[in-house]
């Protein structure tokens, strides 16, 4: 059986993108992992584990990803804050070719 999964970064951007940004939600899935925390009682935990040549990453179904949202939302349906990327604009030369590290703002 082949089961469609994502890593937790995805799987935090799939949280934020329909529960809002309401918790750092890469940190949450880190601590869910650990047993140290729950959203509303609700508990996402990793389908599988893979190892990617430098450790074992943990990957979420998107199955039970849409689950978590869904009774997500039946337990507190205002949590659903559409949250927009947060794009800042900023004023710069662009024939400064110094590193990233040392170019600061006006």
């Amino acid at each position: 059986m082949k089961v469609k999964t994502v890593p937790a970064s995805e799987a935090a951007y799939i949280l934020r993108s329909k529960l809002g940004a309401v918790r750092a939600w890469d940190d949450t899935l880190a601590d869910m992992r650990r047993g140290k925390s729950t959203y509303y009682g609700l508990v996402l935990t990793p389908y599988l584990c893979s190892h990617d040549g430098k450790g074992t990453r943990p990957y979420y179904s998107l199955v039970e990803i849409a689950e978590f949202i869904s009774a997500a939302l039946a337990l507190k349906p205002s949590s659903t804050a559409t949250i927009s990327l947060q794009v800042r604009e900023f004023e710069v030369d662009p024939t400064d070719k110094r590193s990233w590290k040392v170019r600061v703002l006006p």
